[in-house]
């Protein structure tokens, strides 16, 4: 009998970029959110690893069996006060969904937002 490995959340990768990526696509599609006035086609989802590289910005994958599945992060938001943060490109492709992973990988980016000192989450 084989142990049954829970899914990993870590900090993403140069090497997750390319997959993330994907996963911001195909979950945008999935709900008709494409084109040039939805985040998807913003530059930074291509190169997450770089967007979210900043002292105050975390940027996390879901790893379940050697897969990404999905993909969270908090940066500071624009034109705020400096307590307070973003969540931002949190997506979970269909097979993550249901199973509690979306909850942790909010605890985790939460968790990060505090420890760069942030007092406040926002939701866009």
């Amino acid at each position: 009998m084989h142990p049954v490995i829970e899914p990993l959340i870590r900090p993403i990768r140069a090497s997750d970029d390319a997959a993330v990526a994907v996963i911001i696509h195909d979950v945008m599609a999935s709900f008709g959110a494409i084109g040039p006035e939805y985040s998807s086609s913003d530059p930074e989802v291509g190169a997450m690893t770089a967007a979210y590289d900043g002292a105050r910005s975390a940027c996390f994958v879901l790893v379940d069996d050697g897969r990404v599945l999905g993909c969270g992060g908090i940066a500071p938001l624009a034109g705020a006060d400096p307590d307070v943060c973003e969540l931002r490109r949190m997506y979970l492709l269909p097979e993550a969904r249901g199973r509690g992973l979306g909850k942790r990988m909010l605890h985790r980016c939460l968790e990060a937002a505090r420890a760069r000192g942030y007092r406040r989450c926002y939701l866009e």
